[in-house]
């Protein structure tokens, strides 16, 4: 046999023994990786319901479009989302008072005391949002 040949074989030899040595190293890893799924019909709740917690109202507002676009949402999750919805129109309700469109500020109106009649129960936590979009428009006057 010749040096070529020698050289060849040992070369194939080692490439097959680091391409075992790979397959075990990966699959021992991919063993070893523990993944948790964050399941997508809880992402929009969570961040709704944190916010809402920590009184960001506007994200607890922005997650909460599906709701008004005429999304199912599951029952355990609609206080939330209504709780989104009145702080969305909330602040949608200024814009257009400050644009002076009355039709949209009434429907904005009408809408708010559906909620508030239908959330008797969560008062105190609109009351929450009422003074922090009050608290948004004195700031910004004081600008």
């Amino acid at each position: 046999m010749s040096k070529k040949k020698i050289i060849l074989i040992i070369a194939t030899v080692l490439n097959i023994i680091l391409a075992v040595v790979l397959v075990l190293t990966a699959l021992a890893a991919a063993d070893e990786l523990k993944f948790t799924y964050v399941e997508e019909d809880t992402i929009a709740p969570d961040v709704i319901s944190s916010n809402l917690e920590r009184e960001n109202y506007g994200v607890a507002a922005a997650f909460s479009h599906p709701i008004r676009g005429g999304a199912v949402v599951a029952d355990k999750y609609k206080d939330l989302y209504t709780m989104g919805e009145y702080a969305d129109l909330k602040f949608i309700k200024e814009i257009f008072v400050a644009a002076d469109n009355t039709q949209m500020t009434d429907y904005c109106d009408k809408r708010l005391k559906e909620i508030r009649n239908e959330m008797s129960d969560h008062e105190s936590d609109l009351d929450k949002i009422d003074w922090s979009v009050q608290h948004a428009l004195l700031e910004k006057t004081d600008d």
